[in-house]
C-alpha cells in the first residue's frame, strides 16, 4: 500500500511531529510513504514535487518550526482544471489516499477533491492522459486530515496543531511587557492573530492577567468605557501597569471591525495613561514546537496513517482530533462546517450560539476572566472565611490557581486566605487574608509564593491540633493544591465537616480523577528544552548515546511523553520495569544501529524505573557494550523540571480548577478532588479517587496516559527496528547546524 502526506495552509508548529508521525507509523505497517511539497502546489505542478519518503527525510524535524514539506497558496487548485492536474500527477505516482495536515481551507478543499475524483479520473482516461492500467485501485480518493491551525479555531477537538506553541510566544510577550509596563507606569495593547477565533486572546488574558480583553465572539456595549473603568479601577488599588489583549478579528456589537489603534486611543481618552500597541503578528506562528504540539502532534500522525491505511473505498474522509490524551476520528465535513458555523454566526451576530459553539473551556474562560479583573475588594469583611493551602512539592502553576481562588471567593462576597508554609504553617497560625494586588502578578512565577509544605494530619493529635487552629480562625472552607498528600488531607479535613476541595498540582501527573495536574506541562517543556540543548552538544563530537534521567518517580509519565516529544530511541519506566532480557535486546539494537550510521541516541528513565538499574547503572551498562562504537553521557535533570514560568497550559488549568475549587467549598459540603477530562472540569469525591489510586506506587491504578505509555512504546520499538543508514533528499535537508542523528 502507498500513502501520499502533504502539509497546506498556514504552517503551524507541530506540523513536521505530525509528518514524522505519519511517515514512520506507515513504515511500521508496511507502507509506503511519498510526501508532496509545497501543499496543494505541489500536487498541480507534480514531477519531483512528490516523490517516495525515506526514512533518514524526516529524521530530526520534530523539533523545527514551520513544515519541512513547504506549504503555499495554489490559485490553480481552485478551479477545476488545478485539481484534475492534481488527480493525474497523484494517479501518476500511485496515490490515492492522502494525510492531510493543514486548517479547515485544505481540509475543505480536500473534501472537494474527493468528491471530484471519479469524474476527473473519468475524464483523465478519456483524454488519454491516464490509461486504465494507471488508475486500477485509484478510482476513488480517500482522506484522513490533522489540523494545523494557531488560531484553535476547528469544531470538534480540544487542541489543534500549533496553537499550543503559539500561545507560548504570546504569553512570554506578556511576561516581557509587564516589566516594561510596571517600570514606566504604562498600559500595552496587544495584538494577537484569531481572525474568526478569540481562543488565543483569550486564554492569553487568564494567563498573562490582562486587565481586558476584546473577541470576535463576545463584544460588549460601549467597550471603550468598560475597558478604561477597568484600568482605572485597578490603577485605583495600586496596579502599575495595564494590559490589554486584542483579537485580530474583535470587532463590536454591531459587528465593525476594532483596531489597536482604536483601543489605544481608547485607553487615552477614558483614562489619561499613556498606552503603546504591540503587534506579535508572524512571531505567533514561528520557533521551536512546544512539547505538547511535539507529543500530541506525533500521536495525531502515527494514528492519521494507521486509520487511512484501514479505511475501505468509498469512506467519507476522516479528522484526528484530540480529546485530553485520546486521538478520535470523526468525519471531517462535519468539523468544518461546526468551524464555518461559528464565523456565520459572528458575522450574523449571533454572539451567544458563537461562544456557545466553541465548547465548554471556552465559555468557561470568558466568564472566569469576566471575574477575575473584576474591581472587587477581596478584603471584604462578612461572607465565609475560606482558606487555601499548598501540600507537598512546589509545582508551576501553583500561583496561578491562588489569584483565580482569591478573585472567585471575594467575588462572590467572601473572605479569602491563604496559609503560608501549607497546612503545616497553619498549625503555627501562620495565615493571611489575600488582597488584590497579592494576587496581581503572581500567575507568572514560578513555585509557590506563599511556600509549600509536606505535612499533613497522619496522627490522632495532628487531627486534634489542625482542627483547633481552623476553629480559632474560622476557617469555613478549605482548598488543598498539590499531590497525594492533599488528597489524605482531605479525607481527614471532612471528619471535621469541613468542605474541602482538592487541586491536583504535581509534575510527575501521578494522581487519579484527572487527566493532567498543575506543573506536569512545564515539567514536560522543560525536558524537551533541555534535550534539544543536549542534542546540539553532540553536533561536534557526534556518536554519542545521552541517558537522561527525569522526574516521576514510580509513575511514568513524564518519561512516556517526553519519550515521544524528544524522540527517544528507548524509555524506562516503572510501571513496565526493567530487567536483563530488556537491557540485553535494548543495548544490541542500538549499538547495531549506531554501526549503520547513526549519530547520537537518546533513552529517557523515571527516576525510579528500577532499583537495581538506575539511570547511573544504565550509563554505565551502554557505555561498556558500546566497544567504542558510541561515547555515553549521562545527565540528570533533577529539579530543573519542577522550575521556571508556568506554561501557559499549566496557568490556564490552575485558574479553571481553582475557581471551581473556591465554588465548592463556598456552596457545596463534602470533600472532592477537581480534574481535567478532556475540555471539561470534573468532580471526583475524594475517598473514591483514594480508592482508584495505587498508594504503594503513588500512581493512578489505571492511568489516565497509559494510551500515551502504548504510543510511547510503540514509537520507540519503530525507531529501533528501521534505524538504518539513508540519504535525505535535498529538499529536506535540516539546517546545517542541527545534529545529524537518525531519530
Amino acid at each position: 500500500m502507498r500513502i501520499g502526506v502533504l502539509t497546506s495552509g498556514g504552517d503551524a508548529p507541530g506540523m513536521n511531529a505530525a509528518v514524522r508521525g505519519a511517515v514512520r507509523a506507515a513504515f511500521a505497517l508496511g507502507a509506503e510513504v511519498y510526501v508532496v511539497q509545497e501543499g496543494y502546489a505541489g500536487l498541480v505542478a507534480g514531477g519531483d514535487q512528490i516523490h517516495p519518503c525515506v526514512w533518514g527525510d524526516v529524521s530530526n524535524i520534530m523539533q523545527l518550526g514551520g513544515t519541512s514539506l513547504g506549504t503555499a497558496r495554489c490559485a490553480a487548485f481552485r478551479s477545476p482544471d488545478g485539481r484534475r492536474l492534481a488527480v493525474k500527477h497523484a494517479i501518476e505516482k500511485g496515490l490515492s489516499r492522502l494525510l492531510i495536515i493543514g486548517g479547515d481551507g485544505s481540509l475543505t478543499g480536500a473534501d472537494v477533491l474527493r468528491s471530484e475524483w471519479p469524474s476527473h479520473v473519468e475524464a483523465l482516461l478519456g483524454s488519454g492522459d491516464l490509461v486504465p492500467a494507471q488508475t486500477k485501485g485509484h478510482e476513488q480518493l480517500l482522506v484522513v486530515g490533522a489540523v494545523g491551525s494557531i488560531d484553535n479555531d476547528m469544531w470538534g477537538t480540544d487542541m489543534t496543531i500549533g496553537c499550543d506553541s503559539a500561545m507560548h510566544r504570546i504569553v512570554d510577550a506578556m511576561d516581557t511587557l509587564t516589566s516594561t509596563a510596571r517600570s514606566h507606569q504604562r498600559s500595552f495593547v496587544l495584538e494577537v492573530m484569531g481572525r474568526h477565533c478569540g481562543y488565543l486572546a483569550l486564554a492569553a488574558a487568564i494567563c498573562g492577567a490582562a486587565d481586558y480583553v476584546l473577541l470576535p465572539e463576545a463584544p460588549e456595549h460601549d467597550w471603550q468605557k468598560k475597558m478604561g473603568a477597568a484600568i482605572a479601577a485597578g490603577r485605583d488599588r495600586g496596579k502599575r501597569k495595564s494590559l490589554v489583549v486584542l483579537a485580530e478579528g474583535a470587532c463590536d456589537v454591531d459587528g465593525e471591525p476594532i483596531t489597536a489603534e482604536m483601543v489605544r486611543a481608547a485607553i487615552e481618552a477614558e483614562t489619561d495613561v499613556e498606552a503603546r500597541i504591540t503587534n506579535l503578528g508572524h512571531v505567533q506562528r514561528g520557533g521551536t514546537p512546544s512539547a505538547y504540539d511535539r507529543v500530541m502532534s506525533t500521536v495525531l500522525g502515527t494514528q492519521g496513517a494507521a486509520r487511512l491505511m484501514s479505511m475501505a473505498p468509498g469512506a467519507e474522509p476522516l479528522l484526528m482530533t484530540t480529546r485530553g490524551h485520546e486521538v478520535i476520528d470523526k468525519p471531517l465535513m462535519e468539523c468544518v462546517r461546526g468551524s464555518k458555523e461559528v464565523a456565520r454566526a459572528i458575522a450574523e451576530k449571533r454572539f451567544d450560539d458563537a461562544i456557545e459553539a466553541r465548547g465548554t473551556e471556552f465559555a468557561e474562560l470568558l466568564q472566569l476572566q469576566r471575574t477575575l479583573v473584576s474591581a472587587r475588594d477581596l478584603t471584604v469583611d462578612g461572607g465565609k472565611r475560606l482558606l487555601i493551602a499548598h501540600i507537598g512539592a512546589p509545582a508551576p502553576g501553583m500561583n496561578a490557581a491562588v489569584r483565580a481562588f482569591g478573585r472567585v471567593v471575594a467575588d462572590a462576597g467572601h473572605q479569602p486566605l491563604v496559609a503560608l508554609e501549607g497546612l503545616h504553617g497553619m498549625l503555627n497560625d501562620q495565615l493571611r487574608p489575600l488582597d488584590w494586588l497579592d494576587t496581581e502578578d503572581i500567575a507568572s512565577a514560578g513555585s509557590a509564593v506563599f511556600g509549600t509544605h509536606r505535612w499533613w494530619p497522619q496522627e490522632p493529635h495532628d487531627v486534634v491540633a489542625l482542627d483547633a487552629a481552623l476553629t480559632r480562625h474560622d476557617i469555613e472552607g478549605v482548598v488543598l493544591v498539590g499531590g497525594f498528600e492533599c488528597l489524605r488531607a482531605a479525607a481527614q479535613l471532612q471528619t471535621m465537616g469541613l468542605p474541602v476541595a482538592v487541586v491536583p498540582a504535581t509534575i510527575s501527573n501521578n494522581l487519579p480523577a484527572t487527566d493532567r495536574s498543575l506543573g506536569c506541562d512545564t515539567a514536560e517543556n522543560a525536558i524537551c528544552e533541555a534535550v534539544d540543548r543536549l542534542k546540539q552538544s553532540a553536533i561536534g563530537s557526534r556518536r554519542r548515546v545521552f541517558v537522561v534521567e527525569v522526574m516521576g518517580r514510580a509513575c511514568g509519565y513524564l518519561a512516556a511523553v517526553t519519550g515521544i516529544g524528544t524522540g527517544a530511541e528507548t524509555v524506562y519506566t516503572n510501571e513496565e520495569g526493567i530487567d536483563l532480557k530488556r537491557l540485553e535486546t535494548d543495548v544490541a539494537a542500538l549499538t547495531h544501529s549506531f554501526e549503520e550510521g547513526r549519530e547520537v541516541g537518546l533513552v529517557l528513565v523515571a527516576d525510579a524505573a528500577s532499583d537495581a538499574y538506575d539511570a547511573n547503572a544504565l550509563s554505565r551498562i551502554y557505555q561498556g557494550e558500546a566497544r567504542g562504537r558510541f561515547d555515553t553521557r549521562l545527565c540528570v535533570l533533577g529539579h530543573l523540571q519542577q522550575g521556571g514560568r508556568p506554561a501557559p497550559r499549566d496557568r490556564v488549568a490552575a485558574a479553571r480548577l481553582a475557581a471551581r475549587a473556591a465554588t465548592h467549598v463556598a456552596t457545596s459540603s463534602g470533600a472532592v478532588v477537581f480534574g481535567i477530562d478532556g475540555d471539561r472540569i470534573i468532580a471526583t469525591p475524594c475517598l473514591q479517587a483514594l480508592d482508584a489510586a495505587d498508594l504503594e506506587h503513588r500512581r493512578p491504578k489505571t492511568p489516565p496516559h497509559q494510551r500515551l505509555v502504548t504510543y510511547a512504546k510503540d514509537l520507540t520499538d519503530v525507531v529501533v527496528a528501521k534505524s538504518v543508514p539513508t540519504t535525505r533528499r535535498p529538499s529536506l535537508q535540516t539546517p546545517p547546524w542541527a545534529p545529524g542523528h537518525k531519530v
